[in-house]
């Protein structure tokens, strides 16, 4: 289905289906989506706000490039996002303030499209480690590599591991490894990448984004649609007003990489 298919591909820079859309796929009914990253890292607000396509054509999801972008602080503080290029809107240099909530708003058409995420404190990593293994499940032999880290006392973290092998993220939905502390919460965590079994001289880099429960819910959600043992693929619960479809998260990040030898 084409309209859930665009949700996917736009993941990247990115639970079960509790709230499903019923879009018409005709080019009359056009939904708009916006995909948008709040990195602590590097201060930087990235939005991509682009439009359902017709189910009937092979054109690429329209891009819109006239929607009124802007973010506001805890405070009540707001701040415009600039109009990039092909949909694309971004706001540079603009210092997060862990621990507060973040309200993005997006004006297009006449209609006011609002979503909110708390910046929560990163988790630090303990160092990637791995074992060598023969294989499992017909596999050859090969290195197993595991991220480590102490969950914070308090409840609530959510967390979303990305890997990336000699320079080059895994893009895959399956390839996140996403994480709550439910029944871990203040616990030592130790979890295996399965992306692949590693090699000597393979280097391994991990991303581990501390998110909020509704990016962690949407996520979830998204790899059960497209586990091939799930129900019919639906979309993901709504996290914008006035049923746009997409995500708002501001994340703080924690980074390790290690190079496998003997």
């Amino acid at each position: 289905m084409k309209l859930f298919s665009t949700l996917i591909i736009g993941i990247f820079v990115f639970t079960s289906c509790t709230k499903v859309i019923d879009v018409d796929l005709n080019e009359a009914n056009t939904v708009l989506v916006i995909e948008a990253n709040f990195s602590s890292e590097d201060s930087t607000v990235r939005i991509l706000v682009t439009q359902t396509a017709n189910y009937f054509s092979n054109d690429p999801q329209p891009q819109v490039n006239d929607a009124i972008v802007t973010i506001t602080d805890y405070l009540g503080n707001v701040t415009p996002i600039p109009f990039a290029a092909s949909g694309n809107y971004q706001l540079s240099n603009y210092i997060p303030i862990l621990g507060t909530s973040y309200t993005l708003t997006v004006d297009q058409g006449g209609v006011t499209y609002i979503a909110t995420s708390i910046m929560n404190d990163p988790i630090t990593q303990e160092p990637i480690y791995y074992e060598f293994t023969e294989g499992f499940f017909g596999s050859d032999p090969g290195y197993l590599s595991y991220l480590s880290y102490l969950d914070p006392a308090a409840e609530g973290d959510y967390t979303l591991a990305l890997v990336s092998l000699n320079g080059e993220l895994y893009r895959n939905l399956d390839d996140i490894t996403l994480s709550d502390d439910k029944l871990t919460n203040g616990n030592y965590i130790i979890r295996p990448l399965f992306q692949n079994l590693f090699e000597v001289n393979d280097t391994i880099h991990v991303e581990l984004r501390t998110v909020s429960k509704g990016v962690y819910d949407y996520y979830t959600e998204l790899q059960s649609l497209t586990d091939p043992s799930s129900a019919a693929p639906a979309n993901p619960d709504i996290q914008w007003t006035n049923n746009a479809l997409g995500y708002f998260s501001a994340y703080s990040s924690s980074r390790q990489e290690t190079i496998i030898v003997e």
